[in-house]
Protein backbone atom coordinates (compact mmCIF):
# COMPACT_ATOMS: atom_id res chain seq x y z
CA UNK A 1 0.00 0.00 0.00
CA UNK A 2 2.85 2.43 0.71
CA UNK A 3 4.15 2.10 -2.84
CA UNK A 4 0.70 2.99 -4.17
CA UNK A 5 0.70 6.10 -1.99
CA UNK A 6 4.17 7.00 -3.28
CA UNK A 7 2.85 6.62 -6.84
CA UNK A 8 0.05 9.10 -6.07
CA UNK A 9 2.33 11.67 -4.44
CA UNK A 10 4.61 14.39 -5.78
CA UNK A 11 7.02 14.15 -2.85
CA UNK A 12 7.78 12.00 0.17
CA UNK A 13 8.81 13.39 3.54
CA UNK A 14 11.00 11.13 5.67
CA UNK A 15 10.75 11.45 9.45
CA UNK A 16 14.29 10.44 10.39
CA UNK A 17 14.59 11.55 14.01
CA UNK A 18 18.16 11.14 15.21
CA UNK A 19 19.14 10.23 11.66
CA UNK A 20 17.51 6.80 11.92
CA UNK A 21 15.90 5.30 8.81
CA UNK A 22 14.47 1.80 9.08
CA UNK A 23 14.88 -0.91 6.46
CA UNK A 24 11.34 -0.68 5.07
CA UNK A 25 11.64 3.09 4.84
CA UNK A 26 14.93 2.71 2.95
CA UNK A 27 13.14 0.44 0.50
CA UNK A 28 10.37 3.01 0.06
CA UNK A 29 12.93 5.80 -0.49
CA UNK A 30 14.64 3.75 -3.20
CA UNK A 31 11.27 3.08 -4.81
CA UNK A 32 10.42 6.80 -4.76
CA UNK A 33 13.78 7.58 -6.39
CA UNK A 34 13.03 5.19 -9.25
CA UNK A 35 9.74 7.05 -9.78
CA UNK A 36 11.47 10.45 -9.83
CA UNK A 37 9.76 11.67 -6.66
CA UNK A 38 11.19 14.52 -4.61
CA UNK A 39 12.43 13.27 -1.22
CA UNK A 40 12.74 15.53 1.82
CA UNK A 41 14.03 14.62 5.27
CA UNK A 42 13.26 16.13 8.67
CA UNK A 43 16.98 15.88 9.55
CA UNK A 44 19.85 16.14 7.10
CA UNK A 45 21.44 12.94 5.86
CA UNK A 46 25.08 12.31 6.65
Amino acid sequence: MHKQKIDMSDEIYVINIGGYIGESTKTEIEYAKTKGKKISYIESIK
